[in-house]
């Protein structure tokens, strides 16, 4: 506690060092480049490459701040799982090129940046104090799509920061896709390139895909790579590098150089392996290009269509219900004035019951009418009308008569 509480205080003037493969100097850093003059920071050895921004700090030192993100990013390294690089690799890749993204803490040029590093997600963070508790918020961001990948906060104190950290990463990793290879077949199954170090499990459920060849040649710097998912394979032993796996359901016979992915996390995984199994089943890729598809939008616009369709069919409906109940009981009122025994304290009773449904359904009506106009007027501004056409004979020729419909 004496150590956080003193950088809290006074900040450090030398910060600890946190695991990462690159030298503290050197004219020569970063021998490979991207995007012209961009350096290569991240191995390429197959594992998820995340990169770390600093830490936003609420009520905090600069320096705390640091060591927190240090503590985490070295968690992260510590996994194996992922390729990491912090924000000094990042200031000491843009501070000649790029000064804008050397203190970059924020989403939006946390994935410039990643684009540029050729980084698959970008961990952007935000800390401050409640009552003498860190609150951390970290989210993972798909650098290729600006999807979360994982959010999650937490709460922590000095005592128990390692142990809460060391979860936080865990769980970042458990919900992060493993992806491996095929390294051989047999009549009997095959073996894959994940283990125990990658966190597999006796039973657990892989994807096996292959990378497949654009139909349509496109220009190298804008051709998607696209992956077609052949089977579903189930380990039925697990060593520390390898597993063997046996197939449980194929389009096709899988061979070496095929990959495989699957998510530690089991409701994850459960939902990648339905998801396959059903494409398979009908043999249509549901979600074959590694680059997204823009159907936000349109999505988006069928979810509110069909919401305002709801809205006024109720609205119609609960309008005409309220006016025929007005209609009868009006009815029963106006019988009930001319017909009935005014004396009749049963009578009196009915008739003032009439006439009070009538006023209250009257009003009721009037409302969902206000309603419906509303919604058509909200439906126009927004082109929910469908247009009905019908042509009118007319000496001479004949005219087409388009009417809007809701």
């Amino acid at each position: 506690m004496w150590l956080l509480a003193v950088l809290l205080v006074t900040g450090l003037t030398q910060p600890l060092s946190a695991q990462t493969n690159f030298p503290s100097s050197g004219s020569n850093l970063f021998p490979g480049t991207l995007f012209g003059n961009q350096p290569n920071v991240f191995a390429e050895d197959g594992r998820i490459k995340v990169l770390v921004l600093g830490l936003n700090p609420f009520g905090l030192t600069e320096s705390a701040s640091e060591q927190i993100g240090l503590i985490l990013q070295k968690n992260l390294n510590n996994t194996g799982h992922f390729a990491v690089v912090g924000p000094r690799e990042l200031a000491a890749a843009f501070e000649q090129s790029e000064p804008d993204l050397v203190d970059c803490r924020e989403i939006a040029c946390g994935v410039e940046a990643g684009k540029r590093l050729n980084a698959d997600q970008v961990l952007v963070s935000t800390i401050h104090l409640e009552e003498q508790v860190f609150v951390l918020n970290a989210r993972l961001i798909n650098t290729f799509n600006n999807n979360t990948a994982y959010e999650e906060e937490l709460r922590f104190t000095d005592e128990n920061m390692d142990e809460q950290l060391f979860s936080l990463v865990n769980n970042m990793s458990r919900n992060s896709i493993r992806i491996g290879k095929v390294l051989s077949t047999s009549v009997r199954g095959m073996v894959i390139s994940l283990g125990a170090r990658h966190g597999l499990r006796i039973g657990d459920h892989l994807v096996v895909y292959k990378q497949d060849d654009p139909a349509s040649p496109l220009p190298e710097d804008v051709a998607p790579e696209q992956r077609k998912n052949i089977g579903i394979v189930k380990t039925i032993n697990v060593n520390e590098n390898t597993s063997d796996a046996i197939v449980i359901y194929k389009l096709e016979e899988p061979q070496a150089d095929h990959y495989v992915k699957t998510y530690l996390e089991p409701t994850r995984q459960i939902e990648l392996v339905e998801n396959t199994r059903r494409e398979l089943d009908t043999n249509i890729r549901l979600a074959s290009k590694v680059l997204p598809l823009q159907l936000a939008p349109v999505l988006l616009a069928d979810t509110e269509r069909r919401r305002w369709d709801q809205e006024l069919a109720y609205a119609e409906a609960q309008k005409t219900r309220w006016f025929y109940t007005a209609a009868i009981a009006g009815g029963i009122t106006v019988y009930l004035l001319y017909q009935g025994d005014t004396s009749n304290d049963f009578q009196q009773i009915m008739l003032y019951s009439a006439i009070g449904v009538t006023g209250y359904s009257v009003y009721r009506g009037f409302q969902y009418r206000g309603e419906v106009n509303d919604l058509k007027v909200k439906g126009r501004s927004r082109g929910y009308v469908d247009l009905d056409w019908n042509i009118l004979p007319q000496p001479g020729g004949a005219s087409l008569l388009l009417t809007a419909k809701f």
